[in-house]
């Protein structure tokens, strides 16, 4: 029953301040909804031409749009194309203007890797990308975990590498990075 209350409560709460009249100008928020997602969230009491303007840290604009005769939207704005940094977005509706400050930080160096068997073959594809210049090392174990074949690669983006295992019947092909193990395909 209390459970009951509190939630009833806290819906009244959010629909009295989803719903609360505004007297005047724009409301303006922007949140960050993924690692180099913001989402720029606008309302106002009147329709209006708005213009977007996002900046770098130096004032240069990196991009704009405008929304016409609008009083409210959300937009997400992916930035994982710019350099991480301070930005500003700045919403101009021609009466009011609002800026906010965001930091925009690209995320850690990622490798990824992928063992995928090719179809009516006996081999296996092993696919890797790396977000940085990374050595990886490809090691190919038997049923008892003896080395059968190792090899270095240097991996600046996508790297890609197909093994026959035609004559195999249980093996492990394990890919290594400077930290260790990164992923198994076990077989």
């Amino acid at each position: 029953m209390t459970k009951k209350i509190l939630v009833a409560a806290v819906l009244l709460g959010v629909t009295t301040f989803a719903f609360a009249k505004r007297t005047t100008g724009s409301d303006v928020a922007v949140v960050k909804t993924k690692e180099s997602v913001f989402k720029v969230m606008y309302q106002a009491l009147e329709k209006s031409t708005v213009q977007v303007r996002i900046a770098n840290a130096e004032g240069e604009i990196v991009f704009k749009e405008s929304f016409k005769n609008t009083d409210g939207f959300v937009r997400p704005y992916n930035l994982s194309e710019l350099p991480k940094g301070s930005y500003s977005v700045t919403v101009d509706n021609g009466t009011t203007i609002r800026t906010e400050m965001i930091e925009y930080s690209q995320p850690i160096a990622e490798k990824t890797v992928r063992f995928e068997q090719v179809a009516d073959q006996n081999k296996i594809a092993v696919t890797a990308f790396a977000s940085r210049a990374s050595e990886l090392v490809i090691k190919v174990l038997d049923d008892q975990k003896r080395e059968l074949f190792s090899e270095s690669y240097r991996v600046n983006g996508q790297f890609g590498k197909l093994f026959n295992v035609k004559n195999a019947t249980s093996y492990t092909i394990e890919v290594h990075d400077e930290n260790g193990l990164l992923k198994a395909f076990v077989r």
